[in-house]
């Protein structure tokens, strides 16, 4: 599924308004969002150190989730990403990578890719496409995209202390913000 015109449109307006680094953030929190939405709990979202956003389903699978944005190609990975999704693979959760690109027929991209096959710099978005989780995409583009309209006005005002504030309301663990 694909981000619709509109939607695509609102997140390059909150972009350019906070830029490239605040928005990732931003992005991070509405994809929180999103994942209450479905119903996952708890949630736990860190603005500073540690994987970005811990969540778990109802059936008790637990997810680590590097998050990032781009308008390019690739992502860039970190030593510290990959080790703080080392650290949360100890702790029994599934490491993530999630991956928003900013372009028309794109969406989220949920890549459980091996640890074993991770290494710090840029990573091709196409390479994440082998270990996709489709079927969590699935459910969350739409929840994305409500979330994205909902929160799109007061995140415009407000930035991030206004996600931060839906967050906390909808029982979301902040850490670092």
């Amino acid at each position: 599924m694909i981000v619709r015109m509109r939607t695509l449109g609102l997140l390059r307006e909150l972009r350019n308004r906070f830029g490239p680094g605040p928005f990732g953030k931003i992005a991070q929190k509405l994809l929180a969002l999103s994942f209450r939405e479905l119903g996952y709990a708890p949630i736990v979202e860190r603005s500073v150190e540690g994987v970005d956003i811990d969540v778990v389903g109802e059936t008790g699978k637990k997810f680590g989730l590097e998050v990032k944005t781009t308008e390019g190609l690739s992502i860039g990975l970190s030593p510290n990403n990959i080790q703080d999704l080392r650290d949360r693979a100890k702790d029994g959760y599934s490491p993530v990578i999630a991956a928003l690109r900013l372009a028309v027929f794109e969406n989220w991209i949920l890549a459980k890719v091996p640890l074993d096959e991770l290494s710090a710099g840029q990573v091709l978005i196409e390479r994440l496409r082998a270990y996709r989780m489709s079927d969590v995409e699935n459910l969350l583009a739409p929840a994305f995209e409500r979330v994205v309209e909902e929160h799109y006005q007061g995140t415009l005002k407000n930035g991030q202390r206004y996600l931060s504030e839906q967050l906390r309301k909808t029982g979301i663990e902040i850490r670092g913000f």
